[in-house]
């Protein structure tokens, strides 16, 4: 792990450095964003359905054993977020995660969760 750089309002501040590397506010509520929709035991359960696979809602009803309405309104979260895409196939809609990376912060918590628990 690398050493922190102590910024101290007595001391010496580092703010202009710091000020530098902070994102834009644009990107910072892009961040905040997708925090909101993963802020859903649901939600996240559906992400984690769809690391792997594209999956009508149907197939998500019958997965998560909640009601149709439900499991469209969590769609149309994850959707609004731009967290989620889909595409249709006459009658069906086939939802899928639309970055790579949205994919990796999952699988990257649900790993250092799992570290915790072995502490």
């Amino acid at each position: 792990m690398s050493s922190l750089i102590r910024s101290c309002c007595e001391d010496i501040s580092f703010i202009p450095d710091i000020e530098k590397t902070l994102p834009s506010s644009e990107e910072l509520a892009l961040v905040a964003n997708i925090h909101k929709a993963l802020s859903d035991p649901i939600r996240v359960k559906i992400l984690f359905a769809l690391l792997r696979y594209e999956i009508c809602v149907g197939e998500m009803v019958n997965l998560l054993n909640l009601p149709q309405s439900h499991v469209s309104h969590q769609l149309r979260v994850l959707k609004k977020y731009n967290i989620v895409t889909f595409t249709k196939d006459k009658k069906m809609s086939f939802y899928r995660i639309i970055s790579d990376e949205v994919k990796e912060i999952l699988q990257i918590t649900l790993k250092a969760i799992k570290c915790q628990k072995k502490k």
